[in-house]
């Protein structure tokens, strides 16, 4: 072969317009392992504080695994407990739970508008949609991105609720009185957490302020768990504030 031809001969497989060579293709994105830790760490913790609570209420080991494997949500368990804790009847007691529960499909709702997957896919990830893991992986540009952290994050939150409900359920009898020991502050502390982002923009600040003003006016005049569900008029009347930054 003549150099001539040798400098004109490829150099190796040509690529096809419109296709990626596998062999070169991006690996999907994973996040930083010290954020999937600080999730993990932040849900187990959540699963031992959570599941004390609910084994001092419950008295049955079983019962609380169960709760906490079929809930999947620390804010819905921990709304119904509040709705008992304070007298109120089962059904204000669920529909407590229900509330604090319908944020998760907003979360769905808006993790939705940026997947590009199957419907069956969709939907696998439209129940789990929590409010870490949609709002690390909304942060991604790109739907391959977002979908591949969205389940990183997913794992290590499973992981650490998981592992925390067995350890809180093996240490509830040892721990005792979870109110001594200030647990039973987990729940305001946890909502404040969800809603601190909502609590910078106006129709967020607006909900809050009106629901909680009927919540002080009503709680020493109905039953429990009642103000709770009329507190939902703050979230309609703030549908016609502008959505923007306080």
């Amino acid at each position: 072969m003549s150099p001539r031809s040798t400098r004109n001969a490829p150099s190796g497989p040509r690529a096809v317009p419109g296709c990626q060579n596998p062999l070169v293709a991006r690996a999907s994105k994973r996040p930083d392992l010290g954020v999937l830790l600080g999730i993990g760490l932040t849900f187990f913790t959540l699963g031992v504080t959570v599941n004390v609570l609910v084994l001092e209420r419950t008295g049955s080991e079983l019962r609380t695994v169960v709760a906490a494997l079929v809930v999947n949500a620390a804010t819905t368990e921990l709304a119904y407990l509040a709705v008992r804790d304070a007298g109120g009847g089962l059904l204000a007691g669920l529909i407590a739970g229900w509330v604090v529960a319908t944020r998760f499909g907003l979360l769905a709702a808006g993790l939705g508008a940026r997947l590009e997957v199957g419907r069956w896919h969709r939907a696998a990830a439209g129940l789990q949609s929590f409010d870490p893991n949609v709002g690390v992986a909304v942060q991604e540009t790109k739907p391959r991105d977002v979908i591949s952290v969205f389940w990183w994050v997913t794992l290590a939150m499973h992981l650490g609720w998981v592992s925390g409900t067995f350890i809180g359920v093996f240490l509830g009898n040892v721990i005792g009185d979870a109110e001594r020991l200030g647990l039973d502050a987990v729940f305001p502390a946890l909502l404040l957490a969800v809603i601190a982002s909502l609590l910078r923009r106006r129709d967020g600040l607006a909900a809050a302020v009106i629901g909680g003003a009927i919540c002080a006016v009503l709680i020493p005049v109905l039953p429990a768990g009642v103000p709770i569900i009329l507190s939902l008029a703050g979230a309609v009347a703030a549908l016609s504030i502008p959505g923007r930054s306080s």
